[in-house]
């Protein structure tokens, strides 16, 4: 995966295709007369993606298989990521499930499997859309006669868990509290938190700095001045912040470039590679790591230097 391109559902994937998150994360979600029916210790990704005869694909996020502790075989966790409400989203799912039970067929089971979907909604509303096969029907007295379609699919709702109760998810923590604001908060109210849960809910390098770039990427405020506060507030973590902020500073670039700047960066892009390259002077970074974060030449690096040991 690609994390210098962190949208929304790259971010989800990244954190619960690991299997020890999403075993947290599910431990945490799935009703408890449900998880005392598995072995979570046998839960492994499975395709997410499915053929039918006439070559069509349906492709969902992430599909989960667990061991059923009482009788034989497996079941099957679908985890579907949602930024909008859907009408049919219950057929979209409903869908994707008939597909993984043809695919377990196809492995020489002669029975069906259980397929449990979950909905992971990061709306910055409150989901709205049907979560029952049978709101999606015009007819649902006829549809009901034929079919059972009444329990819900379990939602997770973002927007409607209270911080303080994400706060205590675990690994999946971050995830779920950068997803919640990612549009309605700053970075500079929202980093305080990020780094708290760092600490909390230790978590690989490539997580740490996936979810750095999904902020740098489609959060408000990554400035200068934000990278400053960012630092000072969680310098154990200042290489992962750098590396964030040189890909902000490249995405610019680049844009510079398609819009015809031929001149090199702007102004603000300039002036934020100086001031990055000031405090990391600062904090006594290697010359060759600041070049490679700031992409400023060795003359004005050893200028910066010089001004700092005048002062």
């Amino acid at each position: 995966m690609n994390t210098l391109s962190m949208p929304h559902d790259a971010l989800f994937k990244l954190f619960l295709m690991d299997v020890d998150i999403a075993r947290e994360f599910l431990q945490i979600h799935l009703p408890s007369s449900l998880q005392q029916q598995f072995d979570f210790n046998t839960l492994a990704l499975a395709p997410g993606a499915f053929v039918e005869a006439d070559l069509s694909q349906h492709y969902c996020d992430i599909v989960y298989s667990i061991r059923v502790l009482k009788g034989q075989g497996a079941a099957y966790i679908l985890l579907e990521h949602e930024s909008a409400v859907g009408k049919l989203t219950p057929f979209k799912l409903w869908r994707y499930q008939s597909a993984i039970m043809k695919q377990h067929l196809n492995q020489g089971d002669t029975l069906l499997p259980a397929v449990f979907p979950i909905i992971f909604y990061r709306g910055t509303t409150a989901y709205r859309g049907p979560l029952s096969l049978l709101d999606c029907f015009r007819d649902k007295p006829l549809a009901q006669e034929m079919f059972v379609l009444i329990k819900p699919i379990q939602l997770i709702d973002l927007s409607a868990i209270a911080d303080n109760i994400l706060m205590t998810h675990k690994r999946c923590a971050v995830l779920k509290l950068a997803q919640k604001y990612i549009h309605s908060l700053d970075l500079q109210q929202l980093a305080p938190k990020i780094f708290e849960l760092f600490e909390r809910y230790p978590l690989s390098i490539e997580k740490r700095k996936g979810l750095l770039y999904y902020l740098a990427k489609e959060g408000r405020g990554l400035d200068e001045h934000f990278v400053q506060s960012m630092i000072s507030i969680a310098p154990n973590y200042q290489e992962d912040i750098m590396s964030a902020a040189q890909y902000l500073i490249e995405e610019g670039r680049q844009k510079g470039l398609q819009e015809g700047l031929q001149k090199g960066l702007q102004k603000g892009e300039r002036q934020m590679a100086l001031t990055i390259a000031e405090n990391m002077l600062k904090s006594g970074a290697a010359l060759n790591f600041i070049k490679q974060v700031t992409q400023l030449s060795d003359e004005k690096i050893a200028t910066l230097k010089l001004k700092q040991l005048s002062h």
